[in-house]
């Protein structure tokens, strides 16, 4: 595998990088462009460098291009996702060398466990990402601090992980029909 062209690696993992681009940018045109971009980088770089891990190294291309493009974005418009969503989208596509199969399951449990978060819970989740609201605006909002929020919003994400995990591992589990 390590002899295969460093092209074919790259649309091996497409799906799961794309996944990450669209989360990220929230826009397909813009996830398609920076997976070009993700191309051109791997190319350009993968004959001057031994590459031992190849999906680790290209993840971390996929990132920082997605980085890149979304700061020259945010200097003519507010930045579309929390610093911390990112680290857990890039957190989830080191897990997520998962099939593409495996996206719909993990979308609907992720659904699935959204839907059981208590009602303020929810309610700083709809706030901080579909308002785009800061954790300042959140606190006031709530009548709470900012540090608070963003302590809140840690211990959901995390709970969101877990029970996305669970979920998964039981559909695993049971016989399918």
């Amino acid at each position: 595998m390590a002899d295969e062209p460093l092209i074919k690696q790259l649309l091996r993992h497409q799906a799961p990088f794309m996944g990450y681009l669209v989360a990220m940018t929230r826009d397909l045109a813009a996830a398609e462009e920076i997976f070009q971009n993700v191309a051109v980088v791997v190319l350009e770089q993968g004959p001057q460098e031994r590459i031992r891990d190849f999906h680790a190294w290209a993840k971390e291309i996929v990132r920082r291009q997605a980085l890149h493009y979304l700061r020259e974005r945010s200097q003519s418009r507010r930045l579309s996702m929390a610093p911390e969503l990112m680290e857990g989208l890039s957190l989830a596509l080191e897990e997520g060398s998962a099939e593409p199969a495996a996206v719909p399951r993990d979308r609907e449990a992720l659904v699935q466990c959204l839907k059981s978060l208590p009602p303020r819970s929810r309610r700083i989740m709809t706030l901080r990402y579909e308002k785009q609201r800061s954790f300042e605006e959140i606190g006031e909002a709530l009548e709470s601090s900012a540090q608070a929020i963003q302590k809140t919003l840690s211990r959901i994400r995390r709970s969101l992980h877990d029970c996305v995990q669970n979920r998964l591992l039981m559909a695993e589990g049971s016989p399918k029909s």
